[in-house]
């Protein structure tokens, strides 16, 4: 009896640490797709900067929907361009990434400085 109840608890503990795995390796991937959106949309509004005021600046789609893991994921911008206030012509971008991860709201925020 004792021996059944030492392996149901080790039994339990294991399939604790699985789920806890698998919502780390989640999270994980939700992280690396946001690194990856947040350098490719700083990327897209530099190259949209360069071209500015001949052509208006465009900071694209506000969110996007990603399936990560066979879930839909929707993952949304909020993006800040302003001069520096001391340096002329120098301009700080700051983009900030938000989305749910189950219960948990996440986000990641990114800095560029660009020359004008």
């Amino acid at each position: 009896m004792v021996s059944l109840v030492v392996l149901c608890c080790g039994i339990v503990m294991i399939y604790k640490s699985f789920f806890l795995c698998a919502d780390y390796l989640n999270n994980l991937t939700s992280r690396l797709y946001a690194s990856s959106l947040i350098d490719e949309k700083i990327g897209d509004i530099t190259e949209s900067f360069a071209e500015w005021p001949v052509k208006d600046l465009n900071f694209g789609d506000n969110f996007v929907i990603l399936d990560i893991n066979h879930k839909p994921t929707r993952f949304n911008y909020n993006i800040k361009l302003e001069p520096l206030p001391d340096v002329n012509s120098v301009w700080q971008l700051n983009v900030k990434l938000s989305w749910q991860d189950g219960p948990r709201a996440m986000h990641t925020e990114r800095s560029a400085y660009m020359i004008r």
